[in-house]
């Protein structure tokens, strides 16, 4: 099973699937820490989701990995920025979307997290408007 794709760079392209994933675990580290709820809401998002839904726990295991990996050797900004690329265009939403339910998981928007959001909105390609609407969404979502 190919986790990702070779590039001519040192950090290799993303899949969509690898790509997503990366965006997420970004996500749960956006503050810096690792929340049991942020943790327990990226487990229940990987295998609620189509993209997730029928692959096996250890092909899902080895992307994580893998993705896990990428980030401790060349840090977290620098993986999503390359996986934000291989987003299709038609997911840039619901995939900012669903990073910014992990950041508010908790019902707090911290400083870093705050600024963690401008990162991947940027990536993606998202209007200002468009990934405020988005953190406003989230925020009412989350506040209930």
């Amino acid at each position: 099973m190919k986790l990702l794709r070779r590039s001519a760079g040192s950090l290799p392209a993303f899949d969509a699937d690898a790509a997503f994933i990366a965006l997420l675990i970004g996500a749960m580290d956006a503050s810096g820490h690792m929340s049991a709820e942020e943790a327990a809401r990226a487990h229940h998002i990987i295998w609620s989701m189509r993209r997730f839904r029928h692959r096996s726990g250890e092909t899902v295991g080895r992307k994580i990995e893998c993705v896990r990996t990428l980030i401790e050797r060349y840090g977290s900004s620098a993986v999503i920025e390359a996986s934000a690329k291989n987003i299709p265009t038609r997911l840039r939403g619901p995939v900012f979307a669903v990073a910014t339910d992990l950041v508010l998981v908790d019902g707090r928007l911290e400083r870093s997290e705050k600024r963690f959001l401008h990162g991947p909105a940027a990536h993606l390609r998202l209007a200002s408007t468009n990934a405020r609407q988005i953190l406003d969404v989230i925020r009412v979502k989350n506040s209930a």
